[in-house]
């Protein structure tokens, strides 16, 4: 992490959780990896082919994709449109980190959730499964996934705007 960026990570509880979830979720490109390469050694060399394994993959890339959001947010390593931003000073870099996270990510990030409330829950209404019979049970706790990442972004989102606004008022320049 940068030196410049200190607001971003911060050492209570949840930086914790959300720091021990990212490294966990790496283990789920390994595994999707190891998954892939068995399902392309078993259809080349064995002609056999799983829609199981398939989805799989599908939602191992979907699981990690989600839940290293938080973590990537946490830890500076998202995507920032930074075109001018580290030419200007700490404060200033706080200044459009909170504005960034008042106007932009927080009311993304409630849209998506409330948006995504019904899709997930009239998922678990019907206990969705895959749409091929051959295929994984139980996507609706994979489309659980959704309102969690989105609350974790949120909780990151809001403890980061704490300490920015905290930097602020402790002269932090």
């Amino acid at each position: 992490m940068r030196d410049d960026h200190n607001h971003m990570k911060g050492s209570n509880w949840l930086d914790k959780v959300i720091e021990k979830l990212g490294l966990a979720v790496r283990w789920l490109a390994v595994a999707m990896v190891l998954l892939q390469f068995f399902v392309v050694v078993a259809r080349y060399l064995f002609d056999v082919g799983s829609v199981m394994a398939q989805e799989g993959i599908l939602y191992l890339f979907g699981t990690m994709f989600m839940l290293a959001l938080s973590d990537a947010l946490a830890s500076d390593r998202h995507v920032r449109v930074d075109i001018l931003y580290h030419s200007h000073s700490r404060r200033t870099k706080r200044m459009i980190d909170a504005m960034g996270i008042v106007f932009f990510l927080l009311p993304l990030c409630l849209f998506m959730l409330w948006t995504s409330k019904d899709y997930v829950l009239s998922s678990w209404t019907s206990l969705e499964g895959s749409r091929d019979v051959a295929g994984l049970p139980g996507v609706f706790l994979f489309k659980t996934i959704i309102p969690i990442a989105l609350l974790l972004v949120i909780a990151q989102a809001i403890a980061i705007l704490f300490r920015c606004l905290s930097s602020e008022e402790n002269g932090d320049a």
